[in-house]
């Protein structure tokens, strides 16, 4: 085939996954509330720099929020500037930082895969890193992942560049050292050496392979450590001062290290937890990673897999040891995993084994536990169940799940692939789009900012005075009440009434007896919200009060 074809192929090719990843990545965009906890914290604290237009602190309210850099920030502030306000706290606006983190990062796959294998290999790994759920989620979420997962994928895919050429016995140019340092300076800005350990314990995996170590020269190490310097260190002296040192203390001591040694908010699990969770996390190449890691493992005397076991494991045994572990901490091993996933099939073709039929009972179980939940959880957590909508749902998402494990078995993993990678995007429509955004014990925040917009006392949409929330202190409230929402317990809120100095209280039912107490017989009741807090686990009971003489 002549070089213009091929390119135009391959051009076709980065659009194709560029509009997919997309279509999964809007699936919760705009239906979804603002989450809590991370997501909410991240947006109020991003709402703040633009209101005060303080862009170096990155605070909470009146606290500092010294735990992540000023990156990703910065990039939701943009967004909001450019697509909505501040004021109108449209969440979907915070949240397109991640969106296109997440196409760029399943366009670094293809080209990762692309340069190790070829062009088939490339496009399947990025069809499996975009519809992976574990991704779908965190395109949805404003905060550090969906931006950290593209960085990576740039620095691995430039990283692959570079050790190919000393592999193949070829000159390095400048690009791709350049990209390389870049992208960790970019990934320092957004969540610290998370990047930086990746690649550098690629690279120690590489050297305990082969032992040599020309190929770090080819890298620029001297000139990349001063273009990372020129990135971060503006914004890290600027903080330094703004906070006399207290952030990189929090940071580093408190939030990074202390992650490691001890369980920080109950994020806790086993030894294998990540291990476990892939198969859920990475759904769609449920029946072809085991096939994939045997693959990859006899032909690790190739540097191609040799590459990629090193992107893996090292990075991999360090999360399983880390003390805190969170679902989408290991997201960003999860490319090489679609690689070495597509490798297999295209390598193997339609080839049947005892291991591949393994994999297609674990590909099918897992999505019929998904398909479950489309019928339970609104039947669980909603007020109008819309039982034969979810039931017919759960039903069509069971036969395709089966249909689809049918293929693997056969021993036709192409286009199992491809199948499973088109249900997981329509399953991510279907839960984020239809199911999760209807479950009300779940929206606790969006009822208590809609009541009160509703009575005209919304301090944002109506102008209103601040309000006061009692023994409920989700980030979300904050974020959609605004930031001078007081977080209190029922006795101060009760004396903040009766002064006069808040419009309206949101009491929780643990603290209704302190509220009264402190704030007389005045307070009547202007709606009461029931539900599940599901940052703890726990049921709560909300009442809005408003002054008895209040006339709405």
């Amino acid at each position: 085939m002549s070089e213009p074809r091929t390119q135009d192929r391959a051009r076709w090719r980065l659009v194709a996954i560029a509009a997919f990843a997309a279509f999964v990545a809007m699936a919760g965009l705009w239906t979804m509330p603002p989450l809590d906890r991370d997501e909410s914290r991240f947006a109020q604290a991003t709402a703040q720099m633009l209101e005060t237009g303080d862009f170096i602190s990155i605070r909470f309210q009146d606290r500092e929020r010294n735990k992540k850099p000023a990156g990703v920030y910065w990039l939701q502030a943009g967004s909001v500037s450019l697509f909505s306000s501040v004021e109108t706290r449209e969440i979907w606006a915070y949240r397109i930082p991640s969106l296109v983190g997440v196409i760029f990062a399943a366009i670094f796959t293809f080209l990762a895969g692309r340069r190790l294998y070829d062009e088939r290999t490339g496009f399947l790994a990025a069809l499996l890193i975009a519809s992976a759920p574990v991704v779908a989620a965190e395109a949805t979420i404003a905060k550090t992942d969906g931006v950290l997962l593209a960085l990576v994928c740039l620095a691995q895919w430039t990283f692959i560049e570079i050790y190919a050429a000393y592999a193949e016995g070829r000159k390095t140019g400048w690009g791709a050292p350049l990209a390389f340092w870049t992208a960790h300076g970019a990934a320092a800005l957004i969540k610290g050496p998370i990047a930086l350990m990746i690649s550098a314990l690629t690279g120690l995996g590489l050297l305990i392979t082969e032992r040599r170590l020309r190929w770090i020269i080819r890298m620029r190490p001297f000139i990349g450590v001063l273009i990372m310097i020129a990135i971060v260190a503006p914004w890290a002296l600027a903080i330094h001062n703004a906070t006399d040192g207290r952030f990189f203390a929090d940071a580093i001591g408190g939030d990074m290290l202390g992650k490691v040694g001890e369980v920080q908010e109950s994020h806790s699990g086993p030894p294998g937890y990540h291990t476990l969770l892939v198969w859920v996390l990475f759904w769609p190449a449920a029946a072809l990673i085991g096939p994939g890691l045997v693959h990859i493992w006899r032909d690790r005397a190739g540097w191609r897999a040799r590459f990629l076991l090193a992107w893996i494991v090292p990075s991999w045994i360090v999360f399983e040891i880390a003390a805190t572990k969170l679902p989408h901490y290991v997201m960003p091993l999860y490319p090489a995993l679609a690689i070495v996933a597509a490798h297999a099939v295209l390598k193997d073709g339609d080839r049947r084994t005892t291991l591949r039929k393994l994999g297609a009972v674990t590909y099918g179980g897992v999505g019929l536990v998904f398909a479950g939940l489309l019928a339970m959880l609104p039947n669980i957590l909603s007020a109008a169940p819309m039982t034969a909508f979810c039931y017919g749902l759960a039903a069509a998402f069971s036969l395709a799940t089966l249909w689809t494990a049918r293929v693997f078995w056969r021993g036709r993993a192409g286009r199992g692939a491809v199948y499973a990678s088109g249900l997981a995007a329509l399953y991510a429509w279907a839960v984020m789009g239809a199911v999760l955004p209807r479950l009300d014990a779940l929206m606790m925040s969006p009822q208590i900012s809609a009541a009160l917009d509703d009575a005209g006392l919304h301090p944002i949409r109506d102008g209103g005075e601040t309000v006061a929330l009692a023994g409920y202190s989700e980030p979300s409230a904050v974020f959609l009440i605004g930031t001078d929402t007081i977080l209190t317990n029922g006795a101060r809120a009760g004396r903040l009434f009766a002064a006069g100095e808040i419009a309206a209280a949101a009491v929780e039912a643990r603290e209704a007896e302190a509220f009264f107490a402190a704030a007389g017989d005045t307070p009547r009741a202007l709606a009461v919200i029931d539900g599940l807090n599901y940052s703890n686990g726990k049921s709560v009971e909300i009442t809005i009060y408003v002054p008895a003489d209040r006339e709405f």
